[in-house]
């Protein structure tokens, strides 16, 4: 069984997502961001065309060690395979939408072992605490800053279909960028857009089975690799998108899902708590 992460109280900082992009002050208006609205509502923008819309049956990838998501028994691996390197769990829990809590996939957080390593020895992890990643951003940030490879491993837990989930990434790509707005100059705007409509292109129309897996990665180098049962679908070079895209499950102010964001503070305050005792 594997070892989870405590780390310290992080000093107070500004957000490292939008500071990256705030320039100038912002105009009270600008079409650009209406226009966002219109870009995650409508799920008719182009996206790539493969040959057919039958499910997607790649043969699944056997690991050995796994823990269960306590909501719908699903497993995931204690260690995935992304771009052919190992990464380690370091949480998982579900996605539920609506007043019924209606399941919609499970999703858990990976890292590399080395990177863990690294990360417990930056600077703003030194002072974490569990309540601090669990009320304030700036420490997930952080991570996200380092030039290391974040994955989520992707799990529906019913049948489902490529556009449904496109579009629902993509609404909290927009919901990130609108909440950043006061920070962004209309050149970020445009930039970040464009990273968004090249993320929507990525997805070709399909169905797609519970039980599949996807997996997104912001790597190293600050691009989001995009793969499904392990075949590679399509990289965005946005470095904006693929930390935002990973934020969605790590900010504390909205999660996609708040009990994977638990079970990763669990899995970061383990990890630090044996790392301190090595």
């Amino acid at each position: 069984m594997h070892r989870f992460i405590r780390p310290s109280l992080l000093q107070q900082t500004r957000s490292v997502t939008t500071r990256a992009f705030a320039q100038q002050a912002r105009p009270a208006r600008r079409p650009l961001l209406y226009w966002a609205t219109g870009l995650a509502a409508a799920g008719t923008l182009a996206a790539a065309t493969y040959p057919s819309t039958a499910h997607m049956d790649a043969p699944k990838t056997a690991y050995a060690g796994t823990v269960e998501d306590p909501e719908t028994h699903l497993r995931f691996p204690v260690y995935l395979q992304a771009n052919q390197e190992w990464q380690r769990l370091i949480g998982l829990g579900v996605r539920q939408v609506s007043f019924l809590n209606l399941n919609v996939y499970v999703v858990g957080l990976y890292m590399k072992s080395e990177d863990i390593g690294q990360l417990l020895k930056h600077p703003s992890w030194k002072h974490f605490s569990k309540d601090q990643f669990l009320s304030d951003e700036a420490l997930a940030v952080s991570l996200l800053q380092q030039p290391v490879d974040v994955s989520v491993r992707i799990v529906p837990v019913r049948n489902t279909n490529t556009q449904h989930l496109r579009d629902g990434f993509t609404r909290s790509l927009v919901s990130r960028m609108k909440d950043q707005a006061k920070d962004l100059t209309e050149e970020d705007e445009t930039m970040i857009l464009e990273g968004i409509r090249e993320f929507k292109t990525k997805f070709f129309n399909a169905k797609v089975k519970k039980d599949s897996e996807f997996v997104f990665t912001k790597t190293k180098e600050g691009s989001l690799r995009m793969e499904y049962e392990g075949k590679e679908i399509g990289v965005v070079n946005n470095k904006w998108v693929a930390i935002n895209f990973i934020m969605t499950y790590l900010n504390p102010y909205a999660p996609a899902s708040s009990l994977a964001l638990e079970s990763m503070a669990n899995g970061f305050d383990k990890l630090k708590q044996g790392n301190a005792t090595n």
